[in-house]
């Protein structure tokens, strides 16, 4: 694979911004690589934001972009309802409108089909080197326990035209390597026993089966992962907010924080919707989408799921943590509030409970709200920034992150190196804007 560590290598002094799930994977691979490695991260820690509490999914069988046909009229018929899952708040915001019309024009099943081929690549990827980062950890005795569980993720649908597109969409993917199985109800049923209440209700007319897909704590494995590659000898830097990107003509000589000045060789901007922000000079169409999450406390009574579940009708996932029941959806685009709005953090639970009303109205809920950084066309941004000699995209990812992180890692420290990385660069560079 050309992503595996060269005999050989220059050395560079790397500054990673971000510490999420993306930039950490990124800083331990570039370090993995010989690089001198340096993260700035403003929270307190590794992954506490959008990474905190996500669904859970590394889901290579869910990588079409969320614009596609019939969302702006579905758009348009949720207005007003605090369930709804697309949301617009409309800003006096020129990058909000620029974002909107770029997605609309996406919202072609043509363009979704296209922004999955580019994705799946690199969400198999991502898949195969998270396991052999697992095993490399295993070997030199890291505790990267994130309470994964390999039970794969199911989708399911409705109606029986729902799961025949379904199906036929996942069969276009079934070249690029990605395996999928298009299951009947009572075969739902039999992979997951606790949505017999649903199937009763005439809820569940069907499936699609993604059986290597995972689940686990993308929180989890962050935090893991940053104390492997701390001991690995990547500096971390909590707590401090990057103030400037200094350069001399298109090459950045210096990453200027609120605290100190660092020296760089090469910076890969990995903060998720705040990169925008800090490309002097650069535009990038990576915009906020809100989304929610609950976690529960629940029993192990064959109440709650133990395989991974998207519900294409109330547009949630559902993950298995160990004890815990994670569920997630909503996208509100509202720009940068984080607020925690209690009608549609209570929607989510609402969807919950009704796909699985044996849980009971008695577990106390953790609600929680994040900003995914989403690109119009619902693929990430990697590779070099335009007009920049030394200064690396890797953020967009939107709902994928976890998904994509160890590939988009991959394909950032191969571009680094100078190595032709296996996944072409070509579909995630930012000169597609």
């Amino acid at each position: 694979m050309s992503s595996s560590v060269p005999q050989e290598i220059i050395p560079q002094k790397v500054v990673v911004i971000g510490g999420g799930v993306i930039g950490v994977t990124t800083a331990y691979r570039l370090r993995r690589d010989g690089h001198d490695v340096t993260l700035v991260e403003k929270e307190a820690g590794p992954g506490l934001e959008t990474s905190f509490a996500n669904g859970g999914q590394v889901s290579a069988g869910e990588v079409a972009p969320w614009a596609g046909p019939g969302v702006p009229t579905q758009a348009l018929k949720w207005l007003g309802r605090a369930d709804a899952p697309l949301r617009l708040r409309l800003k006096a915001d020129p990058e909000q409108w620029k974002w909107l019309w770029r997605f609309w024009r996406r919202c072609s099943l043509k363009a979704q089909r296209d922004g999955a081929e580019r994705n799946v690549g690199l969400a198999l990827l991502s898949r195969k080197i998270l396991q052999e980062t697992l095993d490399d950890l295993s070997a030199k005795g890291f505790d990267a326990d994130f309470d994964r569980k390999q039970e794969g993720i199911l989708r399911i649908f409705a109606t029986d035209a729902e799961v025949a597109h379904a199906a036929r969409e996942a069969e276009r993917l079934e070249p690029f390597g990605l395996h999928q199985e298009k299951l009947s109800a009572a075969e739902c049923i039999a992979l997951e026993p606790a949505l017999a209440s649903a199937h009763q209700r005439g809820e569940v007319a069907g499936g699609v089966y993604s059986r290597d897909d995972q689940s686990g704590d993308a929180y989890k494995f962050t935090c893991a992962l940053a104390a492997a590659a701390e001991e690995m000898g990547v500096t971390f830097l909590y707590g401090q907010t990057v103030a400037k990107l200094e350069r001399v003509g298109g090459r950045i000589t210096h990453v200027r924080t609120n605290l100190r000045r660092l020296e760089a060789d090469a910076v890969v901007l990995a903060a998720g919707v705040m990169s925008p922000h800090l490309l002097d000079g650069v535009r990038l169409p990576v915009y906020p989408v809100k989304g929610y999450s609950v976690t529960l406390n629940v029993p192990d009574d064959g109440s709650a799921p133990k395989v991974s579940v998207t519900d294409e009708v109330r547009r949630i996932v559902v993950s298995r943590l160990g004890n815990r029941l994670r569920a997630a959806g909503q996208a509100e685009v509202a720009g940068y509030d984080k607020t925690v709005e209690q009608d549609r953090a209570q929607s989510v639970l609402d969807a919950v409970r009704a796909l699985f009303p044996a849980l009971g109205e008695d577990l106390e809920p953790e609600f929680w709200c994040g900003l995914r950084p989403m690109t119009p066309d619902g693929v990430p941004v990697l590779g070099l920034a335009p007009e920049r000699d030394n200064l690396y995209l890797n953020t967009g990812h939107g709902t994928l992150g976890w998904t994509l992180a160890m590939g988009s890692a991959a394909l950032l420290t191969d571009l680094i190196a100078g190595r032709e990385p296996s996944v072409d660069p070509e579909n995630f560079s930012a000169a597609r804007f």
